[in-house]
């Protein structure tokens, strides 16, 4: 009887090989420079060698899982090395070297590795599409029908020091104080789909007047706003687009300029920048991986046997009502950094399981993996990547019922389906 050999390319191979170095980078990282430089913020430093085993061992489980995702979809093969290092990897740090509940890292092994079921998704989609001459004035008009409020309301109040990354929180403040219900709901969706679905549309039919104007629209959202997220979204989708002939190239890439980049932050911070605190340090590293393990380790303590149940969420909250006389992100803040000047913001595994508990964590897994088994199914254009990424990070940072509704996936979904599919994808 023959026993089946697993076929490991080169490239399975080079991509394991970054995901196991960017693990071992962010360790020293981790205890090198998060916890000396913010340990106010609750990071410590107890390593525990038998937790540290437990992760390595969940990691090579997770690569050999890998594998099979790979051989059935390069797409969600790409996805999955992401949600290794934006969700398991930080979160198997903070377990094994801050000693960190055994909770929330299985729940975010569980959670990428529920993700492999994804490819088992096929869903039949309608066959009716927009015809592709209308979609231009379609998409176009739909992105004047949720900015043009925007510029009336907020008109001149530009900061361009936010461009430098300078004031961003004072910017933020008056953003926040002029921001009302339908407003706020236009400028999210926005950023997050509209502009972004419609730049890359642009970039894909080489229309260079529209996708510099879309770009300019984009950076006038972010002067205005001081939001970081529009600010990186742009960058990643020309950086995807641009870079990697396939999903696998752009992949490999994305990790090779990581890993660089994790590699000179230091250099730049302490010898050109010359910063008291590290810059591009805590801007990237710190901000985009370390804090949402930290914040995700706070709302499984706090929540540990207290279920929410949607409380704050518009129409769960007529069935359920909150216990608490503040929004659940100040009250973390309160409770875990002593100030509610900060919102703690949480995302699909934490809150997961602050509305239902374990069972809330299993549930939103699901859902996160049939929704990219849905991507999958969806013929869309290699373009698109840097879209899915900023998605993964959105997911990672905020609640999986916002993602859906003022993220603007559920847009997303209805406008791949019927205007943005095509014949043929690379």
């Amino acid at each position: 009887m023959r026993i089946p050999k697993m076929a490991i390319t080169k490239d399975l191979l080079r991509l394991s090989i970054f995901v196991v170095l960017i693990s071992l980078i962010l360790e020293v990282y981790y205890k090198l420079l998060i916890v000396p430089e913010y340990s106010h913020l609750g990071f410590g430093l107890d390593f525990n060698s038998i937790k540290y085993v437990i992760s390595k061992l969940g990691l090579l489980m997770l690569l050999v899982l890998s594998i099979f995702i790979y051989k059935r979809s390069k797409f969600l093969y790409s996805i999955f090395l992401l949600l290794l290092f934006f969700f398991y990897i930080p979160n198997s740090i903070l377990f094994s070297f801050g000693n960190g509940a055994f909770g929330p890292f299985l729940s975010n092994c569980f959670f990428v590795s529920i993700f492999s079921l994804s490819v088992f998704v096929n869903v039949k989609l309608p066959e009716w599409t927009v015809l592709e001459k209308y979609t231009s004035w379609m998409l176009a008009g739909a992105s004047l029908l949720f900015v043009v409020p925007i510029i009336i309301s907020f008109r001149s109040n530009i900061y361009l020091k936010t461009l430098l990354l300078k004031d961003i929180y004072e910017t933020r403040d008056v953003f926040s104080a002029k921001l009302n219900g339908v407003i706020n709901y236009l400028y999210h969706i926005s950023v997050k789909t509209i502009l972004p679905i419609t730049l890359v549309f642009f970039m894909i039919r080489k229309k260079p007047i529209l996708i510099g104007l879309c770009i300019a629209v984009l950076l006038y959202l972010f002067v205005i706003s001081g939001n970081k997220f529009v600010y990186f979204t742009s960058i990643l989708l020309v950086y995807f687009y641009y870079v990697g002939k396939d999903y696998i190239s752009k992949i490999n890439y994305f990790f090779v300029f990581t890993i660089i980049l994790f590699i000179i932050f230091p250099i730049l911070d302490y010898t050109i920048l010359k910063a008291e605190k590290p810059v591009l340090s805590g801007t990237f590293v710190n901000r985009f991986l370390f804090i949402p393990a930290l914040l995700t380790q706070w709302y499984f303590d706090f929540f540990d046997g207290k279920p929410f149940y949607f409380a704050e969420s518009h129409f769960f909250n007529r069935f359920f009502h909150s216990p608490y006389e503040m929004p659940v992100g100040f009250l973390i803040s309160k409770t875990y950094l002593n100030t509610t000047d900060t919102y703690a913001n949480n995302g699909i595994v934490s809150d997961g399981f602050m509305n239902l508990g374990y069972w809330g964590v299993a549930i939103f897994s699901f859902v996160f993996a049939a929704l990219f088994g849905l991507f999958n199914s969806i013929k869309l254009h290699i373009g698109y990547y840097g879209l899915f990424f900023s998605y993964i990070y959105m997911i990672l940072s905020a609640p999986l019922l916002s993602c859906f509704i003022t993220g603007g996936i559920l847009l997303f979904i209805l406008i791949a389906v019927f205007i943005l599919r095509e014949k043929k994808r690379i």
